[in-house]
């Protein structure tokens, strides 16, 4: 066995790595609206790359910023409070975020936790990238 201390890559029984729970995927469009293209399931291990994607295309400058969340299967608390933390952020300079095509889990959980009406909501990817100024 290794070093106690150390962290050891996760693995199966048969030796194989399995894929990760989510993914986040950036991109800029021509018009400076950067979108994050989220996938999977976003709970507490997924929160500080949610927080750490959400300051890049703040602090990138961007003129908007588009989550395309129509992969995401679920979303817990902590990544909620990304989502708001970094909505307030970008309302202070100016700049839109909004989330696109969110699947009914994650609409769910906006309408629970009473925060539909603090961000920004688009049915389709195009709707949300027009909202933004692209």
């Amino acid at each position: 066995m290794g070093d106690p201390g150390s962290e050891q890559p996760s693995v199966d029984a048969h030796g194989i790595r399995p894929p990760s729970v989510y993914a986040i995927e950036a991109r800029a469009t021509r018009a400076g609206v950067a979108v994050l293209t989220l996938e999977g399931e976003f709970d507490l291990a997924a929160a500080q790359a949610v927080h750490d994607q959400l300051a890049a295309a703040r602090g990138g400058g961007a003129r908007g910023v588009v989550l395309d969340m129509a992969e995401v299967t679920f979303v817990d608390s902590s990544v909620l409070r990304e989502l708001l933390r970094a909505e307030a952020a970008l309302h202070a300079d100016g700049t839109p975020l909004v989330l696109a095509a969110l699947r009914p889990p994650v609409a769910r959980l906006l309408e629970l936790t009473r925060t539909a009406g603090l961000l920004t909501v688009a049915p389709t990817l195009e709707a949300a990238l027009q909202r933004a100024g692209a």
